[in-house]
């Protein structure tokens, strides 16, 4: 059984359409990048995904473990994981992460449990729970609370986790902390992980298969290194070409 299938989705706004024709398959514990310009429609892609108010969808279908995608409502946080892209708004700056922690944990009908906690953060590195929980967001580095803001997706044990462009608010160093924490979950858990990034090198480091987005449009997709090594479309090669330093990582 597929994690996640998409077919001939067709989906945008009032002012527009933004995806046309996009076909995507995913596994369970796979890791797919989504990579293009802005502009490309991957972030579209994924609010289509978790059901982003204001969406319009023309045509296609989307199943998530064969459930269709359309008629389930409360998949997000129980079954998805969202990673924004800026941390700062994963968490209210000055009440300390324990309590956050609870009230997440209860907003899904969760008993919330230490020993849960101390299994999230270990599934992303992080094994002094107890003083990160005790902390407040603004004592925190902004890589730092990205890391627990995964931390506080996985809580709540999600078959798939969605990344959007999770570290594009972050320094190199910073990026590659983050990262490899997303690596960990990758090599511990049978959870998947989609993520959107315009970085090439992430793609290269991270993902088991690639899709290259361009105007709405997936041009192409494949293995990862049948993508990197042996690219076929024109735009997947101008954008090998322009980050060499990052394929070269």
């Amino acid at each position: 059984m597929s994690l996640l299938e998409i077919k001939r989705l067709n989906a945008g706004y009032e002012d527009g359409q933004v995806l046309y024709e996009i076909n995507l398959l995913m596994h369970h514990g796979e890791v797919l990048c989504v990579v293009g310009e802005s502009g490309s429609g991957k972030t579209t892609l994924l609010r289509s995904i978790i059901g982003h108010e204001g969406l319009q969808y023309k045509r296609g279908s989307m199943h998530f473990e064969e459930k269709d995608l359309s008629k389930q409502k409360n998949l997000l946080g129980n079954e998805i994981g969202l990673i924004p892209q800026n941390p700062a708004g994963s968490f209210n700056p000055i009440r300390p992460f324990e309590k956050q922690f609870v009230e997440l944990c209860k907003s899904h009908g969760i008993r919330p449990d230490k020993k849960m906690f101390q299994k999230a953060f270990a599934s992303v590195g992080l094994m002094d729970y107890e003083r990160i929980l005790r902390a407040k967001p603004y004592e925190m580095s902004g890589g730092m609370n990205q890391r627990i803001a995964i931390a506080a997706a996985m809580v709540l044990s999600p078959k798939l986790l969605i990344c959007d462009e999770p570290t594009g608010a972050l320094d190199v160093v910073t990026a590659k902390k983050v990262t490899e924490t997303l690596l960990q979950i990758r090599d511990t858990s049978d959870c998947g992980i989609l993520m959107v990034t315009h970085n090439l090198g992430i793609a290269k480091q991270m993902a088991d298969s690639i899709v290259i987005m361009k105007k709405g449009r997936i041009v192409e997709q494949g293995a990862k290194d049948l993508i990197i090594q042996s690219p076929k479309h024109d735009y997947t090669k101008l954008l090998l070409e322009s980050a060499p330093r990052m394929i070269n990582e």
